[in-house]
């Protein structure tokens, strides 16, 4: 009888996820280039088509500062938070078949499809802050550790509320299609295109309940040299609603796993 090893849950959780990370990269991007083209053209399309139409009022809305890069350290949050929420919102039906392996827990799934797209927007954004660089724009941060700081906690936001919104919508099937265009609304709102200190203090201060705004000037902040973000500008209230989206949210995928295994 040949000798083996018993592996512990943890390895095997180990394993699991790792093989669920090569399946979603290999869907992904497919088995051609154009998966991956696909992919570039989110981040560079959010560059060029404000690039067109705001770039004539850049000096007016930002002396000092280019505008290119501006939009960069805008839409790194931004497009990290919207693949990371609604790929695991989407994860609860996309990871159905998966579920009949004994060892794949739901939570696999999401773990596999958050760390997925870590990866993949860290390689386009990467080829991007390097095709910036190219063109001349001074694209590299003065504070990357505390950048990488912001990215971090923009990851833990994410899962904390996709998870949650996952619990939502597999109690309301209709919530999944209202969570998909939350996110339009979200971007004009979020500060992506312009800064919100051009606005009147009043209207800054209700659009500084958005967490991912604050994200965003914190982006900036660490990014872009010489930024100027709003006077409301905190990390304590992203880190407070991750924490807290994150133990809710894991919460109701305990309440929700455990009435299904028990069905």
């Amino acid at each position: 009888m040949p000798w083996t090893t018993k592996r512990s849950h943890l390895r095997i959780q180990r394993d699991v996820i790792y093989a669920l990370l090569l399946r979603e990269l290999s869907s992904r991007f497919g088995k051609s280039r154009g998966g991956f083209l696909w992919v570039l053209f989110e981040p560079i399309a959010h560059l060029i088509v404000p690039m067109f139409i705001f770039g004539f009022l850049r000096q007016r809305l930002m002396p000092g500062v280019e505008y290119p890069v501006f939009l960069f350290y805008g839409f790194l949050p931004f497009l990290l938070f919207k693949a990371i929420c609604l790929q695991i919102v989407d994860g609860v039906n996309a990871g159905q078949g998966l579920l009949s392996y004994r060892q794949v827990l739901l939570m696999d799934v999401f773990v596999a499809k958050a760390m997925a797209h870590c990866v993949i927007q860290a390689v386009v954004f990467t080829i991007v802050l390097t095709g910036l660089g190219m063109l001349g724009y001074d694209v590299l941060p003065p504070r990357p550790v505390e950048l990488a700081g912001v990215l971090g906690l923009t990851v833990v936001l994410a899962f904390g509320l996709g998870v949650l919104f996952a619990a939502v919508a597999s109690v309301i099937p209709d919530a999944r299609p209202v969570i998909h265009v939350m996110f339009m609304p979200l971007y004009f709102v979020s500060g992506i295109l312009f800064p919100v200190t051009r606005f009147s203090d009043e209207w800054v201060r209700w659009m500084a309940i958005n967490p991912l705004l604050h994200l965003v000037e914190l982006s900036r902040l660490t990014g872009v040299d010489r930024y100027d973000p709003m006077k409301y500008t905190s990390i304590a209230y992203p880190v407070a609603l991750a924490l807290v989206a994150t133990v809710v949210g894991l919460m109701l995928y305990r309440l929700r796993y455990l009435a299904r295994v028990t069905q």
